[in-house]
């Protein structure tokens, strides 16, 4: 299938200085990552907290310009793109936030909230803007009562559908949601959820769907790609990832899954699944991208690393007898 939206060796680097006189250093934000998502796919990208994923979101956006490479929307590059060109780019991909309420002007209803992407776009009659809000109200499972109230008057899951029915207003392609059941609670988080993959099934949206709970991944997800230190280590269709995962990272990502649900249920842990857990699980936390560690960058708490692994940087590729699948190690290059 065609890629939709395509990034090519994105790099997103944030050069400083340490105190007046310091030395420059460069933060490493993200690092040669390219992916593609097709239409009506759902491209799910984990990982933990500070390996990129936020950024390579408002790059695909072109919220924020790379420091090299580039994003290609339908094949022309969005960085390169006219005024109009970029007006209809931005109609065509939209982003949810995870925090709803900062995303959401506090002075403006919820129907100046809605209606503002109609007008500019000028996508109904003025007449019929009210009309079309409340259609998008309902799609979200709102009501038309709530169109003259503000943000601080609704709980954060309501908070969310908002964000989602103002994303909607423009009939978008992709749909780039960074991290939005993470600020919810379970129970709201699968209502959302659900509501996201209606949208899929319904309006044929794709999504690059950005979370760090590998069960929403799961659920949602055509591919998923594994993001670690700015770089993608591992990418695979859900289905073989999750049966498995091989990337050592991926592996320990997915280990710790079960000890946490285990626990949360509050139901008794079996000392052999948790001393398996607990070897398979990364160790340390995750390096500072300003001082990524030479070679693999995961080297250092990898429970698999040998020789060559803290002298060359492994590349991404497809291992012998894995069609399909890319994987940064050298265990498989």
């Amino acid at each position: 299938m065609d890629p939709l939206i395509k990034a090519q060796d994105l790099r997103k680097f944030f050069p400083f200085r340490k105190g007046l006189f310091g030395r420059e250093m460069v933060l490493k934000a993200v690092d040669g990552v390219s992916l593609e998502v097709a239409e009506n796919r759902v491209l799910g990208v984990v990982g933990e907290s500070g390996s990129g994923k936020s950024t390579l979101a408002r790059m695909v956006t072109a919220l924020d310009r790379p420091t090299s490479g580039d994003v290609l929307f339908r094949g022309k590059s969005v960085f390169s793109m006219d005024r109009h060109e970029l007006k209809q780019f931005r109609r065509a991909v939209q982003i949810i936030f995870q925090d709803p309420f900062a995303s959401l002007n506090p002075r403006a209803t919820v129907f100046d909230t809605i209606a503002e992407p109609i007008r500019i776009h000028r996508l109904a009659e003025k007449k019929d803007i009210e009309q079309k809000v409340a259609g998008l109200l309902k799609d979200v499972g709102l009501g038309m009562e709530i169109l003259r109230r503000y943000p601080h008057e609704f709980s954060g899951g309501q908070r969310q559908r908002i964000c989602i029915a103002r994303a909607l207003a423009v009939s978008p392609r992709l749909i780039v949601a960074d991290e939005p059941l993470s600020a919810l609670d379970v129970s709201i988080q699968a209502q959302i959820l659900n509501i996201l993959s209606d949208l899929k099934k319904r309006d044929r949206i794709s999504f690059l769907f950005i979370s760090h709970d590998l069960r929403v991944v799961e659920y949602l997800s055509d591919e998923v790609a594994v993001m670690y230190l700015g770089k993608v280590v591992e990418r695979s269709g859900a289905e073989g990832l999750f049966e498995k995962p091989l990337h050592p990272y991926t592996v320990g990502l997915f280990a710790s899954v079960p000890a946490i649900k285990a626990r949360e249920m509050g139901a008794p842990f079996d000392e052999k699944m948790e001393e398996k857990v607990e070897k398979a699980a990364p160790k340390g936390d995750i390096p500072s991208p300003i001082d990524i560690p030479p070679g693999c960058p995961f080297h250092p708490r990898c429970p698999k690393r040998f020789s060559p692994c803290d002298k060359a940087i492994p590349q991404l590729m497809e291992p012998a007898g894995q069609p399909g699948r890319l994987v940064a190690c050298h265990l498989w290059n």
